[in-house]
Parts: structure tokens; sequence; C-alpha cells
């Protein structure tokens, strides 16, 4: 793929992420998964940019942390 459809997709899976965040801002990563995956982006490289942009995102922190 070239320099456009990779920044697409970047585009596409922050898009999702923000679709997925709940009334606290978190990302909710199963959500963002299930919207991936049913919008076509779930191949393995598909699904390392989505774990990688939720984790940046703390979406795997523990909830005690917001608290």
């Amino acid at each position: 793929m070239g320099f456009f459809d990779e920044m697409l997709k970047a585009i596409t899976m922050q898009g999702i992420i923000e679709c997925s965040k709940d009334e606290n801002g978190k990302p909710d990563p199963y959500k963002a998964a299930g919207i991936a995956a049913g919008t076509g982006n779930f191949s393995f490289d598909d699904q390392m940019l989505l774990g990688g942009m939720l984790g940046s995102q703390g979406a795997f922190d523990d909830d005690d942390e917001l608290l």
C-alpha cells in the first residue's frame, strides 16, 4: 500500500477509536474492535495498528487510575 493509503487507514482507525469512547473519554477496545471488523479492517496489520493506537490513548489502563 502507498503512503496515502496508510494515512487514510490511520485516519479511519482514529475515527473508530473516537466512536468507541465512553462518557469519560476512555476508548473501549472491544467496541473499537467490533467497529473495525464491521468496516472490513480486520487484517493482522489493521489489528496491530488499532491495538497500538488504543494503547497510546489509555484503553488498556486500569479504571482505578481514573478516580
